[in-house]
């Protein structure tokens, strides 16, 4: 197969030909046929997966050696958003950072810090300077002692990528970052939701019971 489309690549973050290695269609259920589709990125020549769902049982058109990926949904690897839960504010500057993240160490360990920030903005933390206000989320309980020491790495990696000079942030370091932030945001605002979420399921289940 030949058949290429031009899309971003989370494995390697850059915007890049995607080749068509293979494609099959499920059985057609109350949702539709569900189509996947398995490419290879043309940069760093890793896999992708990728879904659609056709209520028409038909398989997507191939024409002119070319597919469109903004078509159909990304499963694997998984797409580099936050929870839905989580405020938009804080998930914008987490998407740019995560664009940039193999390509550029040192800004996106700025841009986490960046979102330190929301996240602090967004909790109303009343400090100017960041290690001040992720105190002041520590003093009150909504950040615990052990994500408390994780933002202190997090601030300080994030200094290093935002100034010029002898140290930088190394490539093996960005997944342990993106995993920190993603521990706090889960603690901070993820759980919450989902306790909220049960708590509501609950009370209904025991109203109509």
């Amino acid at each position: 197969m030949e058949e290429k489309s031009v899309g971003q690549c989370p494995h390697c973050g850059n915007r890049t030909p995607q080749e068509l290695k293979g494609l099959c269609s499920s059985l057609h259920n109350k949702d539709g046929s569900h189509h996947f589709f398995m490419t290879q990125c043309q940069t760093c020549a890793e896999g992708l997966l990728y879904k659609q769902v056709d209520s028409y049982n038909s398989m997507p058109e191939l024409s002119h050696g070319r597919f469109d990926i903004a078509k159909y949904e990304l499963v694997w690897p998984a797409p580099a958003g936050l929870h839905p839960c989580v405020p938009k504010s804080i998930k914008s500057v987490y998407l740019e950072a995560a664009a940039i993240k193999i390509l550029a160490p040192n800004a996106f360990a700025n841009q986490i810090r960046r979102a330190l920030e929301a996240v602090c903005q967004d909790r109303g933390a009343t400090k100017r300077i960041l290690a001040q206000n992720l105190s002041e989320l520590a003093d009150r309980g909504e950040i615990p002692k052990t994500l408390t020491e994780m933002t202190d790495v997090l601030r300080k990696l994030g200094n290093v990528g935002s100034h010029a000079g002898d140290e930088t942030i190394s490539p093996d370091y960005v997944d342990v970052i993106d995993d920190f932030f993603r521990a706090i945001i889960e603690y901070v605002y993820i759980a919450p939701h989902k306790v909220n979420e049960f708590k509501a399921r609950l009370e209904y289940a025991q109203k109509t019971a």
